[in-house]
């Protein structure tokens, strides 16, 4: 049996020492550290660390929100360590799962801190539409219109122009004008599969495994052989799952182009294990509008589709 320390700094600025510290003094026999804000999906140490722990082992945090983005998250993560029998100890807020008292504090904790964000969230969603109420967007404005990139477009497939001079044209840089040719933004990949599961020759199951959406065997359906083009990957953010008609989850693609696999003339996309809930998703992608639970029904013959962010 060993221990598995995890630490997490908001940006890379903070000093992950002091967590480092209580960790080895916690006596982990390997620790991992990530850099990354509390909100995003991505958390590729963590990913780590929770792939090196085997049966038998315990899970050591400093505290709860070093490791979880939500209460949702929180309790997913307890349960894949769980299921995996692995103990989770949290060193700061006595937290131990192997006991029924460490467990019964666990969740009151989690709960009174998903409240908390609750509140940041809540309070930041007001201020923005009372800022769009008075006419403020806010972002960066973008560097070429949606006019003028349909004009560099013509300008480029009349093969008059250089992209130096579409570029000097509009008064940008080359790289915005290759941009704007091609790239189509960022976007969710939308997959309509059935609530079947099926199991081709050399084993591989499609669609839905039955195992439970939070197993690793959906996690690896929802993983492999993706057809996308090479120059499209920076820009695929998420992924949904539309089973029998309906959004059944929808997951977070790590930003980390390495972590991508190829298989043939397909993909494994690095999807997070979470699954979004509703207000992850309005935060991460807000432009998406879609939620779990929501009526996508596919058109006849329509396996995938890319919906702009």
């Amino acid at each position: 049996m060993a221990k598995i320390g995890y630490g997490r700094v908001s940006t890379r600025d903070q000093n992950p020492d002091s967590q480092r510290d209580a960790l080895t003094e916690a006596g982990c026999d390997k620790i991992f550290i990530d850099k990354a804000s509390g909100k995003l999906a991505s958390r590729p140490e963590l990913d780590k660390a929770l792939d090196y722990a085997r049966v038998g082992d315990t899970f050591v945090i400093t505290r709860l929100a070093r490791a979880a983005r939500s209460l949702k998250h929180l309790i997913e993560l307890a349960e894949t360590l769980r299921e995996r029998g692995i103990d989770l100890l949290v060193l700061k807020q006595g937290i131990d799962t192997s006991t029924p008292t460490g467990r019964l504090a666990f969740h009151m904790l989690g709960a009174i801190d998903e409240f908390q964000r609750e509140l940041i969230v809540e309070g930041t969603h007001e201020g923005l539409a009372s800022a769009r109420a008075r006419g403020r967007t806010g972002g960066r404005r973008p560097t070429l219109t949606a006019t003028q990139v349909r004009m560099a477009r013509q300008m480029y497939d009349s093969e008059e122009y250089t992209v130096q001079q579409i570029a000097d044209t509009f008064h940008t840089s080359r790289a915005t004008v290759y941009r704007a040719l091609t790239d189509d933004g960022n976007f969710a990949y939308v997959v309509y599969r059935s609530g079947k599961t099926r199991t081709d020759a050399d084993g591989r199951t499609y669609d839905e495994t039955g195992q439970g959406d939070l197993s690793k065997e959906q996690l690896d359906a929802d993983s492999k052989y993706w057809p996308l083009a090479d120059h499209k990957r920076p820009h695929a953010k998420a992924m949904v799952y539309v089973v029998d008609g309906i959004v059944k989850r929808i997951r977070p693609i790590k930003n980390d182009l390495d972590a991508w696999k190829r298989h043939g003339n397909n993909w494994e996309i690095p999807v997070g294990a979470p699954i979004l809930d509703p207000a992850e998703v309005a935060e991460q992608f807000p432009t998406l509008g879609l939620s779990v639970g929501d009526a996508l029904p596919a058109q006849r013959g329509k396996l995938r589709e890319h919906i702009a962010l």
